[in-house]
């Protein structure tokens, strides 16, 4: 059977109904250089009004220009004619739908799927030297592809869960949310108070699959968490608690160090504020020398003991893995070791912390996995990075960067996380898995 013009137009083109004319090279305002290929309508004509009943007149025509996907290393235009006809009677106006053509966006359904697709791992900038079209374009595009298709871009609701904050330059506070069994980025909120993570979590799908959530200890994610997730426990993020540990020391180094000539000042906070931070396994030679010297200086002993209670504090966690008896025992003597000197009073404010959270931080034990919050602080520098590469996103551009970057969607794919993803989409495939450069090396516009 031979082919008609028609066919070719369609298998090679993507749109039916359209006869070729001619094609011609051209360039933007800025001297881009592009191929323009010139089409008109040769499908059927609507002659009865689909409203009133009434005859149809012809209306003139009208020229559509449609970007495609490149084709030969150029950008492509097509500029569609076709017919349109008018009722006189009602003004309704009937004009032809060309297929494959999204006449609002004046492009191609391959080329938006295209464009949204690169935009996940490249500049703006690299996907609209292939478009005659500015990065600015591109940029549009793509968030428009993100509002399009949010419902068709979800993750399965995760039993442990992450929850942490960051603050981004021009955009303010975003919360971050993980999937901490399987070290994926799950949502990104814009803001944190309690009545944007309440709404939230109301709308989140199968919330009562949430068991566990980790957080800091933020008090509006307590009270999100219980009116939201029936099945859910908040638990804190021992990070946190333990880091109190070393702001601890440094308000006692600081005590000392205001009692001290500039000199003295100076080369404690140099020699010491690091080294009083480390863990004892960690300490080289050299500081473990430091340490033990303190012990003979009475008038920097105090930084010795703040060191001991440190240590002893982080070994609640570390000595008791499995145990959440012997931790809370070990948390008592803990705090019957602080000294009663007032120089201590760092320590007791985070003996009294511990109480305000008893329940939440020793909820660790409980938890079936050792759940911490390390991934969604990763997330956090991540998500920092990406925006700085990109020089300003708007929240969308750089939600839509982090939950779809190659990395976090391969990994939901293998752990068959994607509740609703591409597979629900007729035409183009919404992501692509390829393997592409490093990531490092998206530093977009």
């Amino acid at each position: 059977m031979p082919v008609t013009t028609n066919d070719f137009v369609k298998e090679f083109f993507g749109i039916s109904d359209c006869s070729l004319v001619k094609t011609e090279e051209s360039r933007t305002d800025d001297g881009k250089s592009f191929q323009k290929i010139y089409f008109d309508y040769c499908g059927q004509e609507e002659r009865v009004c689909p409203k009133c009943g009434e005859k149809l007149y012809k209306h003139g025509k009208r020229e559509l220009n449609v970007v495609d996907t490149p084709m030969g290393g150029k950008a492509v235009l097509f500029v569609i004619s076709f017919p349109r006809r008018r009722c006189s009677k009602c003004g309704y106006l009937w004009q032809p739908v060309i297929n494959n053509v999204i006449e609002n966006r004046k492009m191609t359904e391959r080329a938006y799927f295209d464009i949204a697709q690169r935009s996940l791992r490249t500049t703006f900038r690299d996907v609209a030297v292939d478009y005659p079209l500015t990065h600015v374009t591109v940029k549009n595009v793509f968030e428009d592809f993100l509002e399009d298709y949010k419902e068709k871009l979800r993750f399965e609701t995760p039993a442990f869960l992450g929850i942490d904050e960051i603050k981004i330059k021009k955009i303010g506070e975003i919360t971050v949310i993980t999937d901490l069994e399987h070290r994926t980025i799950f949502d990104m909120l814009k803001g944190r108070n309690q009545e944007i993570l309440t709404e939230y979590f109301k709308k989140m799908p199968n919330r009562e699959r949430v068991f566990w959530v980790c957080s800091d200890m933020y008090r509006p994610f307590e009270k999100s968490i219980a009116t939201t997730m029936p099945n859910a426990q908040w638990v804190i993020d021992h990070f946190h608690v333990v880091m109190k540990a070393n702001e601890a020391i440094d308000t006692i180094r600081r005590s000392l160090q205001a009692d001290m000539d500039k000199t003295e000042r100076v080369n404690t906070k140099k020699g010491l504020a690091y080294t009083l931070k480390t863990r004892v396994f960690d300490l080289t030679p050299e500081e473990a020398s430091k340490i033990r010297l303190l012990r003979e200086n009475p008038k920097l002993y105090p930084l010795a003991v703040a060191f001991d209670l440190k240590e002893d504090f982080f070994g609640i966690w570390d000595n008791n893995p499995a145990s959440k008896i012997n931790a809370q025992q070990n948390f008592a003597e803990w705090k019957k070791q602080i000294p009663e000197d007032p120089i201590f009073d760092s320590f007791r404010d985070l003996a009294k912390t511990v109480h305000n959270f008893y329940e939440q931080i020793f909820h660790y034990w409980d938890c079936p996995i050792a759940i911490t919050n390390g991934y969604t602080e990763c997330a956090n520098r991540l998500i920092r990075e990406t925006n700085i590469r990109g020089r300003g996103y708007s929240f969308e551009t750089l939600r839509g960067r982090s939950l779809y970057r190659r990395s976090n969607l391969e990994k939901m794919i293998k752990e068959g996380r994607l509740e609703i993803g591409p597979s629900l989409l007729a035409r183009g495939s919404l992501f692509t898995t390829e393997a592409v450069e490093d990531e490092s090396n998206l530093d977009e516009d």
